[in-house]
């Protein structure tokens, strides 16, 4: 039953894309909102936080496509709104990460450790640096695709 109401949201959020323009649909960000259906649907049955958050963007989203002739950018806000506060929950409660968190992470690493090596141990910064982003970048990608074959990407 919890899978139909998702895929009927999903299906709802597909006509909402085809319709507006393509600025609209970029802002209302409706690939998260699917992503965001998609985990809201599996913590469900076991957080009653999710459950809830999954019955209110529901009323959410049919209420846009209720409104989809006359958004303002006031409806919009709202809707971001709405959206933050039920991915802070999901990467608070359940331990999701965002996409690009890890190759953030381990970039700025590289740099940092490339900058050190390479003046200290290669008495050259550029070949360091260039090493040290190459490193970061590998870590961060691998831990990137790690964790979206774990499911834990929003």
């Amino acid at each position: 039953m919890e899978s139909q109401r998702v895929d009927k949201l999903h299906a709802i959020l597909e006509e909402i894309s085809q319709i507006v323009d393509e600025e609209v649909a970029i802002k209302l960000e409706l690939d998260k909102c699917n992503q965001i259906l998609q985990k809201l649907e599996r913590f469900s049955s076991e957080c009653v936080e999710c459950d809830q958050y999954l019955v209110e963007f529901e009323r959410h989203i049919l209420q846009l496509n209720r409104q989809l002739d006359q958004l303002t950018s006031e409806d919009i806000k709202d809707h971001k709104q709405k959206m933050n506060h039920i991915r802070s929950h999901l990467i608070q409660q359940h331990e999701l990460i965002r996409s690009g968190f890890y190759l953030s992470i381990h970039v700025s690493l590289g740099i940092c450790l490339g900058f050190v090596f390479g003046l200290f141990l290669l008495h050259d910064i550029e070949r360091g640096l260039a090493i040290g982003v190459g490193l970061g970048v590998a870590v961060g990608m691998w831990l990137e695709t790690a964790s979206k074959n774990k499911g834990h990407i929003l």
